[in-house]
């Protein structure tokens, strides 16, 4: 019974550790995407919607690393059971918006 908690413990703290790294990466990629956004002269209005999707992106990433770094270094993934499910949901919808942001870059202004 303790390996297995002591199992699934490391495995919490391995996928915490990789939604860290992940998320922070993803951070910086927004932010040089916002960057060359502000590059491309074409059509204003759509620079602007992809602008401003890439900043809830480097938002969301922002507040999943934070996350991650708080649940690495507290025990509120023992105190709080959905905390896990709350930050894959949050991760995967910001990996959603920078999709779209995405899509929307490449199909509206090329």
């Amino acid at each position: 019974m303790a390996d297995k908690k002591t199992g699934d413990d490391e495995r919490i703290y391995t996928h915490l550790l990789t939604l860290l790294s992940v998320s922070a990466a993803m951070v910086g990629v927004c932010l040089t995407a916002i960057g060359l956004v502000s590059v491309i002269e074409a059509l204003n209005k759509v620079e602007r919607i992809v602008d401003d999707m890439l900043a809830i992106a480097t938002l969301i990433f922002s507040f999943v690393t934070l996350l991650s770094f708080l649940g690495i270094r507290t025990r509120i993934r023992r105190t709080w059971p959905r905390y896990m499910l709350v930050l894959d949901i949050a991760f995967c919808f910001g990996i959603g918006t920078m999709v779209v942001a995405s899509m929307l870059l490449t199909f509206l202004v090329l």
